[in-house]
């Protein structure tokens, strides 16, 4: 048990890097979007220390991400990388997609950065899925 819990809190970190990074770039593209937000709708702390709060933020995706997929991996049709691109979708599916929606009928969050994060959030999950998929291979009982 100990073995397999280190093993999903490597592949959770090494996730929870590439979601960072990903991420940051993204941000990094998408600047332009964000000015034309009503600046009322960002919290003055995620303005001033936004890198530190994303960092740890993907990293306890990424360990919860690896923690599930395990969970749930013998229930996924597929194994290796094509069941971690099936799990990075519905993640996406059922995560992204509906805060996405409420986000828009709730916030005055310009629509092209909401499908910015939408395509970014899609991009980034499957890409996540590919690189647990990938990592994770449990030892046969």
């Amino acid at each position: 048990l100990i073995e397999i819990l280190i093993v999903i809190a490597i592949i959770g970190i090494l996730s929870g890097i590439a979601l960072f990074v990903l991420s940051a770039v993204e941000d990094w593209l998408s600047s332009g979007l964000y000015v034309t937000a009503d600046p009322a709708i960002w919290k003055d702390t995620m303005v001033a220390h936004w890198w530190l709060y994303s960092f740890f933020y993907h990293i306890i995706v990424g360990l919860l991400l690896t923690l599930a997929y395990a969970v749930f991996y013998r229930s996924l049709p597929a194994k290796g990388v094509v069941s971690g691109l099936q799990f990075g979708f519905w993640i996406w599916l059922v995560g992204t997609v509906p805060g996405l929606l409420m986000t828009l009928m709730s916030l005055a969050v310009p629509e092209e950065l909401a499908i910015v994060w939408l395509a970014a959030g899609l991009f980034n999950y499957l890409l996540a899925g590919l690189l647990i998929g990938s990592l994770y291979q449990p030892k046969k009982t």
